[in-house]
């Protein structure tokens, strides 16, 4: 019996599925909405309703900000299901087996990448803060973050890397992205507009556009701060290893 009702409930819903799929439109069809209304709007009113140069920051930022948010708090859950399973590491350093390798990196290898960090994170820092009018954005700048931290973990071992960003400095980094979207959204509530309004109604164009502006930047950052740290975080507890009698 249990089965025939399964079964039953499984052929409706590929028949609604079915049907839903028979009715979307084709794909690149010019004369769907999202062609004809959706995008043209960002495209023309997107600078004058959210202050972003930037298409896409508007739209991430802005427009779809109750999604973006949603997406930060999911990648924030990553992080506590890989911690969840594989645990953080104790307080000091930590290592993993290539730290104790008898097979030394490159010397050529290893100071040029002692210059080449310091200018990927000098990039990733103007991705983030010049996301609004340039291609770039709080994601991207914490993804370089997180890339050449696993360049420099890769090269120089975890025991080292861990000295450069230590358990005390990300774990309280590490929701600077939720918390950045909450306290934004909030300020957009006091403002007199609604939760994660960035435009506030109760000020003047003089003071409210230079401070939707701010605010933009203000949330880049806590998206760039939050990934690089989780990015890095999941990334220790990865490849981290335990041994007895080695002191971590």
């Amino acid at each position: 019996m249990k089965r025939a009702v399964a079964a039953i409930f499984l052929l409706g819903l590929v028949a609604i599925l079915l049907y839903v799929v028979g009715s979307m439109p084709r794909m690149g069809d010019p004369d769907t909405p999202t062609a004809t209304n959706v995008a043209p709007r960002y495209l023309e009113l997107g600078e004058e309703e959210t202050g972003a140069e930037n298409a896409v920051t508007s739209v991430i930022i802005n427009y779809r900000g109750y999604d973006t948010m949603g997406e930060v708090t999911v990648i924030f859950c990553a992080l506590a299901a890989v911690l969840a399973v594989l645990g953080r590491e104790k307080k000091g350093r930590i290592y993993a087996y290539t730290d104790h390798s008898k097979v030394s990196s490159s010397t050529i290898v290893r100071v040029f990448l002692i210059f080449l960090v310091p200018f990927i994170i000098m990039f990733s820092v103007y991705t983030i803060l010049h996301g609004h009018t340039s291609p770039g954005g709080g994601f991207q700048g914490g993804a370089i973050i997180g890339a050449s931290m696993i360049i420099f973990t890769t090269i120089f071992g975890l025991w080292e890397a861990s000295k450069r960003i230590p358990q005390k400095v990300r774990i309280p980094l590490e929701g600077a992205a939720v918390l950045t979207f909450f306290i934004v959204g909030v300020v957009g509530v006091i403002g007199g507009g609604v939760f994660l309004t960035l435009l506030l109604p109760g000020l003047s164009a003089n003071v409210g556009e230079p401070l939707r502006n701010w605010l933009t930047v203000i949330v880049e950052i806590g998206i760039g701060i939050g990934g690089a740290m989780i990015f890095t975080s999941i990334l220790f507890s990865m490849i981290r290893e335990e041994k007895e009698g080695v002191v971590a």
